[in-house]
């Protein structure tokens, strides 16, 4: 009965118990799971809660299939024949529905696309969309690694000869493969929904002026969200691997006469959607939903990390941005609030300490992103990297690793006022536990924990049992340690590198 105002956000609740489980270390293979089968090849209590694990997977990824919906999508036959990937759509659906995908005489064409919806049968929407990738992700980054913390392990002597490992040394294989077949299957339909949200603003006739904008769902309302939950699906799926051409080579090419680039380049990377997320930022330095909008913790964060995704942090007031975010931090519980002269929230640990986390990590000189995404272009990049040297030789080694939040007040909040004594997390004491709080006050722990450092990094963290790359840890390391979330994507890094190394 207490569900039934939740029955539009099954992917979300997935996705927040899912991750918080993560980030715990539920699904970590080889700190919970060893093989010490008996002669006559019975299971072990931990084989079994192996296999148990694996089946809870397997069902997310069948509850999330569920809660697909396709949706006809219409775009210019120009619009489809220079992009790739609505082309490689079209040839695929044309063989069951080649009624449906043709051109219609008037210079359109009508497209299967498609996203998740709130549940079974609902609209396709972007924040379920977002919630689902995310939770898919999450399988398929445990089911596919060697093991759940994404490192290939080569010690035979952790080889068991049981059943299971006979057959696979992971038993979430089967689960992580079934989430990415689902979303390789899903990815190119989700693109053509996505396009199919764009909106136009500013003044029309002016180019100067243009700025794109995304529906949160047809007929939906317009803000940064709808932006972030667009490209952060799109950036683990694989498509935005392209350099987006700058406002000056589209000039170029415009007065050349040469609209080939800008036709067949992705429009996901397009100048005007960064344009519109940075008319976004208020006076105070945060982000509102659309321009004129008070400035707010949730939309300044689906903003910047936005902006990351793009590579065009550089587009906006940055220092301002600083410094609404290191006021948001609570001078006395710790915690953050979300907008000016708010309370404290404990969900604000990661969309305010996140937002730090990912401008630090872009200030330190971070200009490129591991596994494709745009990228700064050649002068810009030698000239930030330039910058960045020279700071570090003015610096101790030590300030490299600092971050512009005080790490240990966050994690102490976290845990002492934020936590339920019977499981769980919640907004401040006196409020109930729940889902969504428990997800984002661990996601804002891991921040506070592991944002020294830049984002994607090749190392991960304790990979060589090295603990110099972390923050300061609150209380006993050993019990309070969680994983090491990605701050631009909330997904743990290991879950990430191995979607970023899929070839889709």
């Amino acid at each position: 009965k207490g569900f039934v105002s939740l029955d539009a956000s099954h992917p979300w609740m997935v996705y927040w118990i899912l991750h918080s489980l993560d980030l715990l270390g539920h699904f970590d293979l080889f700190s919970s799971f060893t093989s010490n089968a008996n002669a006559k090849g019975d299971m072990t209590m931990r084989e079994v809660e192996a296999f148990q694990k694996a089946d809870l997977l397997t069902r997310v990824v069948s509850t999330l299939s569920h809660c697909w919906s396709g949706v006809c999508v219409e775009f210019s036959s120009r619009d489809v024949q220079g992009d790739d990937k609505l082309r490689e759509l079209v040839r695929s659906q044309e063989i069951t529905n080649k009624e449906r995908n043709k051109d219609s005489g008037d210079g359109t064409v009508t497209i299967i696309g498609g996203g998740f919806g709130g549940g079974p049968s609902q609209m396709p929407h972007c924040a379920p969309t977002y919630a689902a990738v995310l939770a898919l992700s999450i399988v398929a980054g445990i089911g596919l690694a060697d093991n759940s913390s994404g490192k290939v392990r080569n010690d035979e002597s952790e080889i068991s000869t049981n059943k299971i490992n006979q057959n696979n040394r992971n038993p979430y294989r089967e689960a992580g493969e079934l989430a990415l077949n689902l979303l390789s299957e899903k990815r190119l339909p989700l693109y053509a929904f996505f396009l199919s949200l764009r909106e136009r603003q500013g003044t029309h006739d002016d180019e100067e002026d243009e700025r794109i904008a995304f529906r949160m769902h047809h007929d939906g309302e317009i803000d940064v969200r709808a932006s972030y939950c667009i490209l952060a699906p799109c950036k683990l799926l694989g498509l935005i691997d392209e350099t987006a051409p700058t406002s000056s080579e589209k000039k170029i090419n415009h007065a050349k006469g040469d609209t080939s680039s800008i036709i067949s380049s992705n429009p996901l990377l397009a100048p005007s959607i960064a344009k519109h997320i940075s008319a976004c930022q208020t006076h105070e330095g945060g982000f509102g939903a659309e321009p004129h909008n008070e400035a707010h913790g949730g939309y300044t964060f689906c903003a910047l990390a936005s902006l990351r995704i793009l590579n065009a942090v550089e587009q906006i007031d940055v220092d301002n941005l600083r410094g609404w975010l290191a006021r948001r931090q609570m001078g006395y519980e710790g915690g953050f609030c979300g907008r000016t002269n708010k309370l404290v929230d404990g969900c604000y640990s990661f969309w305010q300490g996140g937002a730090m986390a990912v401008l630090d990590e872009w200030d330190r000189g971070a200009t490129e992103m591991k596994g494709g995404g745009s990228e700064m272009i050649e002068g810009e990049r030698e000239k930030k990297e330039e910058e960045y040297e020279e700071e570090l030789d003015e610096e101790e080694e030590w300030e490299r690793s600092e971050i512009s939040f005080d790490e240990i007040m966050l994690q102490r909040y976290i845990l002492l006022c934020a936590q339920d004594v019977n499981g769980g997390l919640r907004d401040k004491p006196s409020k109930p536990r729940d889902f969504y709080h428990t997800c984002y006050n661990l996601s804002g722990l891991s921040v506070a924990q592991h944002s020294s450092r830049l984002w994607l990094a090749d190392d991960i963290a304790n990979e060589s049992g090295d603990d110099s790359c972390l923050n300061r840890i609150f209380g006993d390391v050993t019990v309070n340690i969680v994983g090491r979330t990605d701050p631009v994507l909330n997904i743990r890094v290991e879950r990430v590198e191995v979607m970023l190394s899929q070839h889709f």
